[in-house]
């Protein structure tokens, strides 16, 4: 008779990108994304009832593409969590290949910072068949233990669909230590898309094109090299400068970090507020737009100045937090869940 084994996973569930690591070793990064043949021809050629991830985006044109998370929670309607089902599936599957009929899954999965309590219940409804024992946690929060900082920092956590920040100071943070701002990746395309249109009305653009631009270009520092891009109008490449269209878009968003860093630091014990300041993590895929750290320390110049720092493992550093909760869990805690 085989001895039934317990798994443990974090899965860091974003609006664009989630990732998963297991006790096994095992990293797997997907889009976020369930893609479904749009008619007959589709399904034949495609030959599967959906697609997910980079299949899902390669084949796009021949899809209805669902993103589940698009405004950083699980969408209400059925297709949305039917399509974040599969894509938590798909990872745990891709990564625990041979399970089996007895082993167990213990998982701690990482969600914006002040998901609502329907959004945690819609999570631990859809993954009841093949999750045995989950909690849910504050993605901010799972970098801070990742990471082991416990102590007074601030972490601002950059994602495609929120923007997380978190107070640490030692204990399980409150409402009050922490912001969700909807500045975030996905705000940054809107901005880039809809200036470039404005310079450049017949420029032809999409997400995919949008989000190049962005990863390649994008700067929030006082100096930066030309940004010069081949776009198309009506099928024919020409050369735009887009290097001031795509700095002040950025602002945009570092801006509006920069403020609820500044509220987060303001109301914040006086008598730790420099610790505090000067121990900002920026994590989350947006912590790779040139300059956002320098930016949030140049914000905080008129409350004393500030440090910040940008953490190494944007894509699993969230799911390695909630992989290191996960086991570190006692017993006794999975047993009252």
């Amino acid at each position: 008779m085989a001895t039934s084994k317990i798994f443990h996973i974090g899965i860091d569930l974003g609006t664009s990108q989630s990732s998963i690591v297991t006790s096994t070793g095992s990293r797997v990064s997907t889009k976020t994304c369930v893609g479904y043949p749009k008619d007959v021809i589709s399904q034949k050629r495609l030959n599967k009832e959906h697609l997910l991830g980079e299949e899902a985006l390669k084949n796009r044109l021949a899809l209805d593409l669902v993103w589940p998370l698009a405004e950083g929670v699980i969408c209400s309607d059925k297709k949305s969590k039917e399509a974040t089902q599969l894509v938590l599936q798909d990872l745990i599957t891709s990564t625990l290949p041979k399970l089996g009929d007895t082993d167990k899954v213990y998982a701690a999965i990482g969600v914006p910072a002040l998901a609502s309590v329907q959004d945690k219940k819609t999570i631990i409804d859809i993954t009841k068949d093949f999750i045995d024992k989950i909690i849910i946690v504050s993605e901010p929060f799972a970098v801070a233990y990742g990471i082991d900082r416990f102590d007074e920092c601030l972490i601002v956590d950059i994602g495609a669909g929120t923007t997380d920040l978190c107070r640490m100071y030692g204990s399980i943070p409150t409402e009050d230590d922490q912001r969700t701002l909807t500045e975030a990746g996905n705000f940054l395309d809107n901005e880039i898309m809809n200036a470039i249109w404005e310079k450049f009305p017949d420029v032809q653009l999409t997400p995919q094109i949008i989000q190049w631009i962005k990863e390649k270009y994008g700067y929030v520092s006082d100096n930066s090299d030309p940004a010069i891009v081949t776009l198309t109008k009506e099928g024919k490449p020409d050369s735009y400068d887009i290097t001031g269209i795509l700095h002040e878009s950025c602002l945009k968003l570092s801006n509006a970090i920069s403020k609820a860093v500044q509220s987060l630091v303001s109301d914040f014990d006086p008598d730790f507020q420099e610790i505090l300041r000067n121990n900002i993590i920026v994590a989350g895929g947006g912590s790779r737009l040139m300059g956002i750290d320098k930016a949030i320390e140049k914000s905080l110049d008129n409350y004393g100045g500030g440090k910040a720092i940008c953490v190494q493992d944007v894509e699993f550093c969230g799911a390695n937090g909630c992989l290191k909760m996960c086991q570190e869990m006692p017993e006794s805690y999975w047993d009252k869940i």
